[in-house]
């Protein structure tokens, strides 16, 4: 069974991406537990893996492309994208008063 993801259709398709250091991801196979990538020694062969609760795991690269997984975003990614959308609603929002005004009163 090799390492899969799914297409926008939801087929299965195989996945041949090497573990990223840092990022989180979730095991479709383990009801979507999430854990991240805390080392991978590319000469053993060997991927570190921490689970949310703290506790940790290896894994061998064979097994990792063996596993049904989804790279997700981090939260610092996910929060430089909330701070992005946030500043693009404020510019939204900060319109110029003075041409609202209406007309001058001085015009008799």
């Amino acid at each position: 069974m090799g390492m899969f993801f799914r297409d926008a259709r939801g087929m299965k398709m195989p996945m041949y991406e090497e573990p990223v250091v840092g990022a989180f991801y979730a095991d479709r196979e383990e009801d979507g537990r999430t854990f991240e990538v805390i080392a991978f020694d590319e000469n053993d062969g060997t991927i570190e893996i921490q689970y949310g609760d703290g506790t940790t795991d290896e894994i061998d690269l064979d097994d990792w492309y063996g596993m049904d997984l989804e790279q997700l975003e981090s939260e610092e990614e996910e929060d430089e994208a909330e701070d992005i959308d946030d500043s693009d609603a404020a510019d939204e929002d900060d319109t110029d008063l003075d041409d609202d005004e209406g007309p001058d009163e001085d015009e008799d």
